[in-house]
């Protein structure tokens, strides 16, 4: 799902497309602040203000957690959907003409500094690190943000964001008081230690039975056999990022491919069981260009290659072997360091 505000473009780079049932539900499993909403990737949790009551729509938090797995960013924000959760199930095919999405603020928290300053020129640093580059309208924007709390090594930064002008009628005035009550939310928040996401851990076997998408049989034992390192791209239809970096990284497997390097793009949206999205892959593929594997997620995937959103990138050997970390979010100039790092170390 595509967001609708201006946060820091950089930081929505780092970032990635989540599915509406995905990683950020609005009441977290893992409630650290013992309030109703939780953002446990980014360690804050808060109540709506008395009288607040939401009957056409609902809140969901998008927890993103740390924007590049260990570089101790972490970001995460509400989101005012102006459907109710019943109305959204019985419409999923028609999201895009019926749901809009409203924003109050968004929270970063940065591990391992003690001021206001530090966490921003970390932040930035980040940026630049995952990107090559920071624009002066992104660096303005993150110097734009407040501290509301630090303990024990990390500080919390806020920003409000524009208020959303294309909430329907009926909903309207319940996403306006939401908006409105930003600063007492703000205010009476409650922060604990992040809860961080490692991913699949390094050494796990990847083995599976799919498809491609253009319907032929694929084993993970014969794919990887054949290179001796492979790049498992973990895409959606969805995801903005994910298709913009697509035709960079038809370029890396170019690249990489005399050496034994290899990338598979695997579409987290197109089941071997469920196909909807099929065509719409199909299309992407053709549009960007690329000419390496993108496979059919097969029931369980997520079980071995853990992702809590789009792209989410992993490594394995020519044994299909997890190779270190998982890298999150679009990070072209990571994917290469990593092949060559991998390569280099292959027997």
């Amino acid at each position: 799902m595509k967001r609708s505000m201006t946060i820091s473009a950089a930081l929505l780079i780092l970032c990635m497309s989540f599915a509406i049932t995905g990683c950020g539900d609005k009441k977290s499993e893992s409630t650290g602040s013992g309030c109703e909403f939780d953002c446990p990737g980014v360690g804050y949790g808060f109540d709506l203000p008395k009288g607040l009551e939401l009957s056409h729509g609902f809140i969901e938090i998008k927890d993103l957690g740390d924007v590049d797995y260990d570089s101790g960013v972490m970001t995460g924000w509400p989101g005012y959907y102006d459907l109710t959760e019943k109305e959204l199930e019985e419409n999923l095919d028609n999201l895009g003409s019926m749901l809009h999405v409203g924003h109050s603020f968004t929270i970063i928290c940065v591990q391992d500094v003690n001021s206001e300053e530090a966490a921003k020129e970390k932040a930035i640093d980040t940026i630049i690190k995952m990107n090559g580059e920071i624009s002066d309208a992104d660096r303005e924007s993150i110097n734009s943000y407040k501290m509301i709390h630090q303990e024990n090594g990390y500080v919390w930064l806020y920003t409000t964001e524009d208020k959303a002008t294309d909430i329907r009628e009926e909903s309207k005035a319940e996403y306006d008081a939401f908006y409105d009550a930003t600063e007492e939310i703000i205010s009476n928040m409650k922060f604990y230690t992040p809860t961080v996401w490692h991913g699949s851990e390094e050494g796990t076997t990847v083995s599976f039975e799919t498809v491609d998408l253009n319907g032929n049989p694929i084993s993970s034992e014969a794919l990887f056999a054949q290179n001796k390192v492979t790049m498992i791209n973990i895409w959606a239809t969805t995801c903005g990022p994910c298709i913009e970096e697509m035709p960079e990284l038809e370029e890396i497997n170019r690249e990489f491919r005399e050496k034994g390097g290899a990338i598979v793009g695997l579409v987290d949206d197109v089941w071997v069981n469920n196909t909807k999205y099929l065509d719409e892959a199909q299309a992407i593929v053709e549009d960007t260009g690329v000419t390496y594997m993108n496979l059919c997620a097969w029931d369980g995937y997520d079980d071995v290659l853990q992702a809590v959103a789009t792209p989410t990138t992993y490594f394995v050997n020519s044994q299909g072997k997890i190779l270190g970390n998982p890298i999150m979010g679009a990070s072209p100039i990571e994917y290469r360091a990593r092949m060559e790092e991998y390569l280099s170390l292959a027997p």
